[in-house]
This record gives C-alpha cells, sequence and structure tokens, in this order.
C-alpha cells in the first residue's frame, strides 16, 4: 500500500520564508522546508495498481495554473489545536484544479471522499501529548497580516508519503504540468 496526495509545490524562496514562520511557533514542531505544500487531494493509503490507473488519468489533464497567494494565518483543531497554516486566498482557478484531480481519480478507479476544500500550507504541528498553548495564541496574532507575493505553479505533484519516526518522507511519484 502507498499513501499518497497531490499537491502544489512551493517555490524556494517562498519555502525559506514559511519555513521560518514556522519554526517561530512556540510549541510546535516545524514542518521542513523541502516538505511544505498546498494539498490539493490526498487519496489515502492505496494499492500500487489503482494509483497508477489514477496517474494515467493524471498524464491526460491540462488545467490552468491557479494563481497562489497566500495570506494570514490560522490554525486546525478547535479546542485543541493540531497544526499551524498559513491561509491561501480563495482562487476559482485552484478550485478547478483541485475539481480535475479529483475527476481524474474517478477516472481512474478510486472514489474520493467529499471533503471541504480550505487552502492552506501547514508550517508547524502539534503533538497530542504536548497540545498548543498560548504561544500559538501568540503566534497567530503576531502573524495575522501575514502575506506573500502571489506565484503561478508549473505543475501539481502526486507524492507518496512515507511516515517515519521523525515525521513522513515526501517521494514525487508524477509531475502534472499546469498551462
Amino acid at each position: 500500500m502507498i499513501r499518497a496526495f497531490v499537491a502544489l509545490p512551493i517555490p524556494d524562496p517562498l519555502r525559506e520564508r514559511l519555513e521560518e514562520l514556522g519554526e517561530d511557533v512556540d510549541e510546535g514542531r516545524p514542518v521542513d522546508g523541502e516538505n511544505l505544500h498546498l494539498t490539493l487531494a490526498f487519496l489515502g493509503e492505496r494499492r500500487p495498481e489503482l494509483l497508477e490507473d489514477v496517474a494515467v488519468e493524471f498524464e491526460s489533464l491540462a488545467p490552468p495554473a491557479p494563481t497562489v497567494e497566500l495570506r494570514g494565518v490560522g490554525a486546525f483543531g478547535a479546542g485543541r489545536p493540531r497544526s499551524a497554516h498559513v491561509e491561501v486566498k480563495a482562487d476559482p482557478a485552484l478550485s478547478g484544479l483541485r475539481d480535475a484531480i479529483r475527476r481524474a481519480c474517478r477516472r481512474g478507479g478510486l472514489e474520493l471522499p467529499h471533503a471541504r476544500f480550505t487552502p492552506h500550507v501547514t508550517v508547524a504541528r502539534f503533538s497530542t501529548r504536548a497540545p498548543a498553548g498560548e504561544g500559538l495564541a501568540r503566534w497567530l496574532a503576531r502573524n495575522a497580516g501575514f502575506a506573500a507575493a502571489p506565484f503561478r505553479p508549473a505543475a501539481a505533484v502526486l507524492y507518496r508519503s512515507d511516515l517515519g519516526p521523525d515525521g513522513p518522507i515526501y517521494r514525487e511519484l508524477l509531475e502534472i504540468p499546469l498551462g
């Protein structure tokens, strides 16, 4: 079984800035710069053959590149935050890209559960044993006005995610060019 997802990689100059932002979260464990991404679809744990069928469908895609604009920060996990993130401004082309990815998955035999799309880039995670505290609230207030120059990704990427004791390791399986 392969744990996989489709995401937009973050360009290098912005990646460094986001990595620093994650390191600034007091109680959090920052996400390694090489693992920063904007998830479009989480595919879950799948058989390699099924992912090969889905990859064939991805290769036939030619979606337009969305404009990705990061602004503001937030946290997921209402009473017990699990992660801190940078928010992504809504863009119809970004939602359209996500929809195209989901349709390609369906054509390849992979039905994804419906989930609300909240585009974001996770910069830090919190342990269930050491939950976020006042440090997160200070970080949110300190970075509320975060903004970065928009970028247009050249490709979306199908990643493999291998979980380990030091966190996940992501490996690129397929690049999906964007127009």
